[in-house]
């Protein structure tokens, strides 16, 4: 397998307190009882809720925050020397950092931390292009109840990635998306090599937009899979592949990930997933405007959904292709 990709950004966050509305699938990932890939009646890509520019804030990302003066991160622009960075609330500019050098700079000393239950967007500019996400500090009521379940947390006989596993499910339930980032990443870097852990890291960044990030780290997965001849956790990661390929309109590249995941659900008779898979792939030849390849994918899922009974993944499936013909 090949050395790990780590993200020092994400690794040196620390969170100031001193502590570390999920939809059908959940962050963390169970390889062996595998979450589905789509839901019963709508499509296996998730939803893109606005479009992706070249910069994607990866801290903080959308979201709450336990830390009022977090590191502030993004994703590099290739050949691009300088950014403006941005931090505003209802619009106006509170402060402004020009020619930063960096894509990774920790929060201003020379500027007040977040307030409590305020709204704030961060804004980072270079080259006429633009990444943005707000958030808001959480009041310390509010951080109370997700104290006392951490400290239930780590007072349980749990090994140090079941730990992290749960304790960043609690932070997403509490929209905690930067806390939940570091736990997972923290445990990646300390040489995790629990499947599910770079499962559930690369899902929480493809829900947050960030299929490039995602992308590393689910190959990370396909490798360490690989090394261990886990056909499950191989196609678990070449599901999360595909859908940053997807993301990233990646289109080839998804197709490939997708036809090899088929491949391996069909190795493990999975009769649930497998025609699953085959309606992802439908998907992906639709939006890329092969419609032969989409009706022969889309028939083979409605086939497996057939065999086991799944009525409304049939009825869904119907109604797709009947847009088709």
């Amino acid at each position: 397998m090949k050395s790990k990709v780590f993200f020092p950004l994400l690794v040196a966050f620390t969170l100031a307190t001193g502590i570390e509305s999920i939809v059908w699938q959940r962050a963390i990932a169970d390889t062996q009882n595998p979450k589905p890939i789509c839901p019963e009646n709508g499509p296996c890509r998730f939803p893109r809720r606005s479009g992706l520019t070249d910069i994607r804030i990866i801290i903080p990302p959308r979201g709450s925050l336990l830390n009022p003066q977090p590191t502030l991160s993004w994703t590099p622009l290739a050949d691009t020397q300088e950014y403006t960075v941005r931090l505003l609330r209802s619009g106006e500019t509170i402060w402004e950092l020009p020619n930063v050098r960096d894509s990774e700079i920790p929060y201003p000393a020379n500027q007040s931390p977040l307030t409590p239950g305020i709204n704030y967007e961060l804004m980072v500019e270079a080259d006429g292009k633009a990444g943005k996400s707000m958030f808001r500090l959480m009041t310390p009521s509010q951080a109370e109840s997700v104290i006392n379940q951490v400290q239930e947390i780590r007072q349980q006989n749990l090994s140090a990635d079941e730990m992290a596993l749960q304790l960043a499910q609690v932070y997403q339930d509490y929209d905690l998306m930067t806390a939940a980032i570091q736990t997972l990443t923290e445990a990646i870097g300390k040489n995790s090599q629990n499947l599910e852990v770079y499962q559930s890291l690369g899902n929480l960044y493809n829900r947050l937009e960030l299929p490039r990030v995602a992308e590393l780290v689910y190959q990370e997965s396909l490798d360490l899979a690989s090394s261990r001849q886990d056909i499950a956790g191989l196609a678990q990661a070449q599901i999360g592949l595909a859908r940053s390929f997807v993301a990233q309109e990646k289109l080839p590249q998804a197709v490939e990930a997708l036809t090899a995941a088929y491949s391996h659900y069909q190795q493990l008779n999975n009769a649930e997933l497998t025609p699953q898979v085959a309606q992802f792939l439908g998907e992906v030849y639709e939006m890329d405007n092969n419609y032969e390849a989409a009706r022969r994918w889309y028939q083979d899922a409605k086939v497996g959904y057939e065999a086991i009974g799944d009525e409304q993944r049939i009825e869904y499936i119907e109604k797709v292709m009947q847009r088709l013909n």
